[in-house]
């Protein structure tokens, strides 16, 4: 059985993987998966495409919308036409997934106690992903193990996409 979640919190990675594979298969630009490292194998994709199919919200921060545009530029390397096509796909792909983007912002990270302690370990991007979590009651999806055990201790449902794409709960 699918999983299915109302609402998520993505961090940028399995977000930037969703989207790039959407990409890739919307516009025929296969090549472009192995400069970016992402997975080539279609029983992985279909599980990336079938884990969002599950999500009716998906939520982030403005802070990892930025990164989307950096990993486009550092890992896709992408000019002309080919950007152009990766933002236009990209918002597509987000309507379908009710979207919202929430600024978190620094100051009000600093204010707050819980989420001031971790500004200085994981930055502003992360642990307003896991403030935004917290304060939505929702999922929290990452890539990134350290942030999940943080997430975890805060009282977040975290989950690393990696085993919920190898063993759905």
């Amino acid at each position: 059985m699918p999983l299915a979640f109302r609402k998520a919190v993505v961090d940028a990675g399995p977000l930037f993987t969703v989207l790039t594979l959407s990409f890739v298969r919307k516009y025929k630009r296969e090549p472009i998966l192995e400069r970016a490292e992402m997975p080539r194998d279609s029983k992985t994709q279909d599980a990336y495409f079938q884990l969002f199919a599950g999500i009716q919200s998906v939520l982030t921060t403005s802070h990892v919308v930025g990164e989307l545009q950096g990993l486009q530029s550092s890992r896709l390397r992408l000019k002309g036409m080919d950007r152009e096509n990766f933002w236009l796909s990209t918002t597509d792909f987000l309507r379908t997934k009710n979207f919202d983007e929430r600024l978190i912002s620094l100051l009000e990270m600093r204010a707050e106690q819980r989420s001031s302690d971790r500004i200085g370990v994981f930055g502003p991007s992360d642990g307003g992903l896991i403030e935004l979590a917290a304060r939505e009651g929702c999922v929290f999806l990452t890539d990134d193990g350290a942030l999940k055990g943080e997430a975890i201790r805060s009282g977040v449902n975290c989950h690393l996409v990696r085993d919920l794409l190898a063993d759905p709960l």
